[in-house]
C-alpha cells in the first residue's frame, strides 16, 4: 500500500467529473510537489501522476535536472523577473502570470529561446490583499497590449480561493473564473488554446471541478497521514 494518496485522490476526482457529466480527459490532477523528495516524487509517477508543480524556483529547476523521467513541469509560485528566462527554458506551463510586466519578460525569454511560453493569467477573484494577480477590471485594461505580445500561448486563468469553511464563497470564485475566460476567449488571438481553469486545490478541488475547473493544483491532499480531506 502507498504511503501516498495520489490514486485514491484521483478516484474521488473521476467520480465526481463523471457525476458532474463531464468528461475525464477534461480535468488534470497536478500534483504540488513543494519539499517532497525525488523518491516520492518518482512514487508518484509510477502511479501514473504525469504533472507536477512547483512554486519556488530553484528547487523546481534542481528536481527538473535531476528527475529520471519526463512528465509536464508546472510552475504554481510568485515567479520573479530575474528567474524568467530559466523557469521560462525548462518549466512547460506558467500558471502565475500576475501582471502584465511579467508576461513581458517571459515573452522576450521565449523569443531569445525561440519557443512559444504557455501561461496562464493569475486573477485575483475574491480581492484579497494577500493573494496575487490582477483583478479582473485591471486584466480587462491590459488584455490588448498581452495580445500583442510575440512568443506566448495563452491557455486559460488561474486564482486561488479564498481559505474559508464557507463554500459559497468559495464555488463563488470559481464561477467568477469561469465566467471571465468565456467572456474573454473571443479576444484572445488563439480563442482555441484559451480553455483551461486553473483552480481548485487541497481544500476545495471538487467544488472546483463542479465549476469547470480543468487543472487541479492538489498538494497537502496527497501527502496527508489519510486521504479524505
Amino acid at each position: 500500500m502507498s504511503d501516498y494518496h495520489y490514486l485514491a485522490i484521483r478516484e474521488k476526482i473521476e467520480k465526481k467529473i463523471l457525476q458532474t457529466g463531464r468528461k475525464l480527459t477534461e480535468v488534470e490532477l497536478i500534483a504540488v510537489t513543494k519539499f517532497q523528495s525525488q523518491e516520492t516524487m518518482k512514487q508518484l509517477y509510477q502511479e501514473g501522476c504525469r504533472h507536477f508543480a512547483e512554486s519556488r524556483a530553484q528547487e523546481g529547476l534542481a528536481k527538473i535536472a535531476s528527475f529520471v523521467h519526463e512528465p509536464d513541469w508546472h510552475f504554481i509560485g510568485r515567479l520573479q523577473k530575474n528567474k524568467v528566462s530559466k523557469v521560462a527554458a525548462h518549466f512547460d506551463f506558467i500558471h502565475s502570470v500576475d501582471s502584465l510586466s511579467l508576461a513581458q519578460e517571459i515573452s522576450k525569454a521565449g523569443q531569445r529561446l525561440e519557443k512559444k511560453i504557455a501561461i496562464l493569467l493569475q486573477v485575483n477573484v475574491s480581492l484579497e490583499p494577500s493573494k496575487q494577480g490582477l483583478t479582473a477590471s485591471d486584466w480587462e485594461e491590459q488584455l490588448s497590449s498581452l495580445n500583442e505580445l510575440p512568443a506566448l500561448k495563452v491557455i486559460g486563468l488561474m486564482t486561488m480561493a479564498p481559505f474559508t469553511s464557507d463554500d459559497t464563497k468559495v464555488r463563488s470564485c470559481f464561477k467568477t473564473l469561469y465566467s471571465l475566460r468565456e467572456k474573454w476567449r473571443p479576444f484572445m488571438p488563439q480563442p482555441t488554446l484559451f480553455t483551461h481553469l486553473s483552480m481548485g486545490m487541497s481544500n476545495d478541488y471538487l467544488i472546483a471541478i463542479e465549476e469547470g475547473a480543468t487543472l487541479l493544483r492538489i498538494g497537502s491532499a496527497l501527502f496527508r497521514s489519510n486521504a479524505n480531506g
